[in-house]
């Protein structure tokens, strides 16, 4: 049976989110909304999920203390001692899969700042228990009237012995945000998670921060698409530790810009044994102006890691643009279905309302209407 939590969201709101993943409820295993301050809404429709507001899970389970802040060191820098000294007062979520559950439909979770130069932080706890299975949509927007403001957000995400999580997870901030976010997750003893991380709308500043730790025979694959329009500077940071025998990743990066900067610095460190690795990060170049810095590293600790890595950074190619012309195409549509080719989006099991949504920004600033 569901139950809502204090207000449902408006149909404003909910059109605010389709963009980033949002549909009906009814047909989601749960759905949690957090606007502004505050989580809003929480609906179940599943008894095997659990979605409480941050503060009300630390007060039920004294457990849950115990994954506050242990996957990140609340002295991590400046933005998170900020948040770690508010502990006080929590504002986030806390969703739980409970241990053995094969959850048919997907979770969706959805951050929202409505406030025009607001300031938002949320802390955010996910636990997938052993042997249980979840997909999940995430998404985080602003409202069009909402231009600046800035965001930090932290998440743990705990992935108990032999659990799986698909996730999918769209961004689409103010023009003039800036955004910090760190993640952290653990992935348990023969444990899998999927992740495809979308980040293409337009904002000032983002700086994120990742940090996986992989134990006995998990595994643990992700896929991103960036992409940096004129204006935007985008920093990012992960490292992936391939602690335990046996524990595998995959982790690809496909980055455009159309004028802004994306910095990428992504280390694989392998240190159990029998360990597999691989990090392929590709960038591609629309104008002259705006830069992608690359830097993928390797770290063997243990003799029998196997670790490797991919990188480019190019131009669409003319020729395939002058084949593509040739054709009877326009340029701009012959340059959108090269950069689709590039972003390999048909193939990452993406919903149909977020391919979309990246393909339509990606055009718009490929045409100059952006």
């Amino acid at each position: 049976m569901a139950t809502p939590l204090d207000a449902d969201i408006s149909p404003e709101e909910k059109q605010q989110l389709t963009p980033v993943g949002y549909s009906i409820e009814g047909e989601h295993s749960a759905t949690c909304v957090l606007v502004n301050q505050e989580v809003r809404h929480i609906t179940v429709n599943d008894p095997d999920v659990e979605i409480l507001p941050l503060s009300d899970a630390l007060a039920r389970y004294d457990w849950v203390q115990d994954l506050m802040f242990n996957l990140i060191d609340p002295a991590e820098n400046e933005h998170v001692a900020q948040a770690a000294e508010s502990r006080h007062a929590p504002v986030g979520h806390f969703i739980r899969i409970r241990k053995g559950a094969k959850v048919q439909l997907p979770v969706q979770v959805f951050t929202l700042l409505e406030t025009p130069q607001g300031r938002q932080f949320h802390h955010n706890i996910t636990v997938v228990e052993e042997g249980a299975e979840v997909e999940m949509i995430s998404g985080s927007a602003v409202p069009a009237s909402v231009h600046a403001g800035h965001h930090l957000s932290i998440s743990e995400t705990y992935l108990r012995e032999g659990a799986t999580c698909r996730s999918v997870s769209i961004e689409h901030w103010g023009s003039a945000m800036e955004v910090h976010s760190y993640a952290r997750t653990h992935v348990g003893k023969d444990a899998r998670i999927i992740e495809n991380n979308i980040q293409v709308a337009p904002l000032k500043h983002h700086f994120s921060q990742s940090r996986t730790v992989i134990e006995d025979g998990g595994v643990a694959n992700d896929q991103s698409v960036i992409f940096a329009p004129d204006g935007t500077e985008r920093v990012m940071e992960s490292e992936i530790h391939l602690k335990g025998v046996g524990a595998r990743s995959e982790s690809i990066t496909r980055m455009v810009t159309g004028g802004g900067t994306i910095s990428n610095r992504t280390t694989l460190v392998g240190e159990g044994r029998n360990t597999r690795g691989f990090l392929g990060c590709n960038g591609l170049k629309l104008t002259d102006d705006g830069e992608i810095l690359s830097v993928p590293a390797l770290r063997a600790r243990n003799a029998q890691a196997q670790l490797s890595h991919e990188a480019s950074i190019g131009m669409i190619d003319q020729s395939k643009l002058s084949y593509l012309m040739a054709s009877g195409m326009s340029e701009d549509a012959a340059r959108d279905l090269i950069i689709q080719g590039f972003l390999n989006l048909d193939v990452q099991q993406l919903p149909a309302a977020i391919r979309i949504e990246v393909s339509r920004t990606i055009a718009a600033a490929n045409s100059g209407s952006m």
